[in-house]
């Protein structure tokens, strides 16, 4: 389990995730309770987490970073016990009252950042929620950013999750690069150089290759680059490399 706020990213230049940044820094300074965050593995969700962590003012915010998908409650409760530095002793009821006398005293807004939500178990989430919602007629104690697979989605749908799903917003979803996008984000992520060493036609099988997953990209640039140190590299090129069986 990682547990750390999370350092400053370099932002990807895609509106995509621009937009999804924007809304998610918005709901965060209004604190939201909850937020969600749902895209395909390689859409730049942990990223998109960090730029988010980046952008927000830690004079105001204190940021923790979990990616788990094995997280249990009583995990769950050590994480805040350590970051609230309480006794290892507590049994479970005394940590969650202890955590939240702490989430009343502390100046900061506490913002969990929860990657891999599709894989955590039911317990956390209702842990969270009563720790959020411990003041039943005030505000949430704290903001919650899930970010999970797509499938995460219908999960929350089913009727022991409906009155949390209710209260999630907002939710946005990273669905990737368009076509246009692909030769900026190479050049920030690789450097000009390299980008322009790309035909368009290149370029565009690439994005059809990866379909559109920023992740997927780079790995798919860094195969066509291997052994060509030089010269321009054609669609035919991009093709004939992915081709390979060893690419997977």
């Amino acid at each position: 389990m990682k547990k750390h706020v999370v350092p400053p990213p370099d932002v990807c230049p895609y509106r995509d995730f621009q937009e999804a940044l924007k809304r998610l820094k918005a709901a965060m300074t209004d604190r939201q309770g909850y937020a969600l965050l749902l895209g395909e593995s390689g859409t730049g969700k942990t990223t998109l987490l960090r730029a988010l962590a980046a952008a927000l003012d830690r004079r105001n915010f204190q940021v923790l970073y979990l990616s788990s998908g094995r997280l249990s409650r009583r995990g769950l409760l050590s994480v805040l016990i350590d970051v609230f530095r309480l006794p290892w002793n507590l049994s479970d009821p005394q940590a969650h009252r202890h955590i939240v006398e702490k989430l009343h005293e502390i100046p900061t807004r506490l913002v969990f950042l929860l990657d891999e939500a599709q894989l955590m178990r039911d317990d956390p989430l209702a842990e969270i929620r009563l720790l959020a919602e411990a003041d039943i007629e005030g505000a949430p104690l704290f903001s919650v950013v899930l970010s999970a697979q797509p499938q995460f989605k219908e999960r929350l749908a089913t009727p022991s999750f409906s009155a949390f799903w209710r209260r999630i917003s907002p939710r946005v979803t990273l669905t990737g690069l368009v076509r246009d996008e692909v030769a900026p984000f190479l050049t920030h992520a690789m450097g000009k150089d390299v980008a322009a060493r790309f035909s368009p036609d290149a370029l565009s099988a690439l994005f059809k290759q990866a379909r559109g997953l920023p992740a997927q990209l780079l790995t798919f640039v860094a195969v066509c680059l291997r052994g060509r140190s030089q010269g321009v590299i054609t669609a035919e090129m991009v093709i004939a490399a992915l081709d390979d069986p060893d690419v997977a």
